[in-house]
């Protein structure tokens, strides 16, 4: 326990080092366009501090892109959010400010505006529902924001605290809206990052967004899973609608420091607000072609049509020893087929524990640090085709890409 303890509390620090903590006086004169945004990290000598630099492309075009046009941000404990031309910077810890950039008719980033919370809110979560409306998950307090994303201005609250099980926050993550309701992932961590060690559950609390009142709380105790969605995300897909209108929730089982707590996929089907009995994805215990060892957490998610869903897999097993926890290679592209219930690994060489995942037309890409290339790596849907070495190459390890727009 102590040494998986450990790996989570390390995992936990690296993941953090993908997101942002922004200023407007940062910003280049001579800032990028494009419709892609992207973003690497540069560590100081001291392994934990440094710059990350987030800039726009234009395409896949085969490149190496330095930061001389990216915007420049401190490494700490923010994200990255992007929804269609709208990039929200979520202060996870120490800065109480959500800022909100846009990308406008110049294909350039400006600040449009920011929204002053509560001290020690931890906002891990925004979902947009319209131009007057979206909702903010907060980790660190019990409650979901109403806000108006275009204003950028709090409109109301909806207190959870009812739902917090081992104490009064249930600790929300990720969220989806599906028919009118707003469905949201609930950690229900306690006493850190952790759950419950003796409650290997699935909280999923489903509001109606009309009335903006809790309906209720579903729970599914039969699979070992626990802890759906993870905290602190910068992608849409650890809980999502596919195109069948049902309802995918990734379970990160603390991060395989939990034992007997698993990792895994569970369905909330179209038309039903109960998780579905007959469905469960056990990527714990699961078989894997082309790997034999445990998945500990899936990261970095992105799901592309049919039933196909892309993540990066960290693997303990891959540690050095002594484990060099900021350099090891851990990451493992996998497609998951969800209707088939089949994962498989992709070819691509290793990443360290920080990356990303996207999707540009009809090619998924991954952000990858592998032992000899640093960049954004490609899978060709339609072929089945990888990219040898990275198609696009930066300066520091690739932590973010996202199609603005869409």
């Amino acid at each position: 326990m102590k040494k998986n303890s450990l790996i989570f509390g390390t995992l936990l620090l690296v993941l953090s080092m993908i997101f942002i903590s922004c200023s407007s006086d940062d910003e280049n004169s001579e800032a990028s366009k494009g419709e892609i945004a992207i973003a690497s990290s540069v560590l100081n000598p001291d392994g934990i501090s440094g710059s990350l630099y987030l800039q726009l492309i234009d395409d896949l075009s085969p490149n190496t892109y330095d930061n001389k046009t990216a915007i420049p941000f401190t490494l700490n404990n923010d994200q990255i959010v992007v929804k269609g031309n709208d990039i929200y910077i979520l202060p996870f810890a120490e800065s109480d400010v959500i800022e909100k950039y846009r990308r406008g008719s110049d294909k350039t980033l400006t600040k449009s505006g920011e929204l002053i919370m509560e001290a020690n809110s931890s906002p891990v979560s925004i979902v947009v529902q319209n131009e007057t409306k979206a909702y903010v998950a907060l980790l660190g307090r019990p409650k979901i924001l109403i806000i108006n994303p275009t204003t950028m201005q709090k409109t109301g609250e909806i207190d959870i605290t009812a739902y917090g099980i081992g104490d009064e926050n249930p600790d929300a993550n990720q969220m989806v809206i599906r028919d009118g309701m707003l469905y949201v992932g609930l950690a229900q961590m306690v006493g850190g990052y952790y759950p419950d060690p003796e409650r290997a559950k699935v909280d999923v609390l489903i509001i109606n967004t009309e009335a903006d009142t809790v309906m209720k709380m579903i729970t599914e105790e039969n699979t070992g899973m626990s802890q759906p969605t993870r905290p602190v995300a910068d992608d849409d897909y650890h809980i999502f609608v596919d195109e069948n209108n049902d309802i995918y929730i990734l379970c990160l089982g603390g991060f395989g420091a939990v034992p007997g707590h698993k990792v895994g996929i569970l369905r909330i089907k179209d038309g039903e607000t109960e998780f579905d009995a007959n469905y469960a994805i056990n990527v714990t215990d699961g078989s894997i072609n082309g790997e034999n060892n445990v998945v500990a957490a899936m990261t970095y998610v992105q799901y592309a049509g049919n039933g196909k869903l892309y993540v990066q897999a960290f693997i303990p097993a891959y540690y050095s020893n002594p484990a060099n926890y900021l350099e090891d290679r851990v990451c493992v592209p996998l497609e998951i087929d969800l209707y088939a219930k089949t994962m498989k690994t992709l070819g691509f060489p290793r990443g360290k524990s920080y990356g990303c995942t996207g999707i540009y037309k009809d090619k998924i890409v991954f952000g990858l640090s592998t032992d000899t290339d640093n960049g954004f790596f490609t899978y060709d849907l339609n072929t089945g085709e990888i990219s040898s070495e990275a198609v696009i190459k930066t300066i520091g390890t690739p932590i973010l890409f996202r199609h603005l727009g869409e």
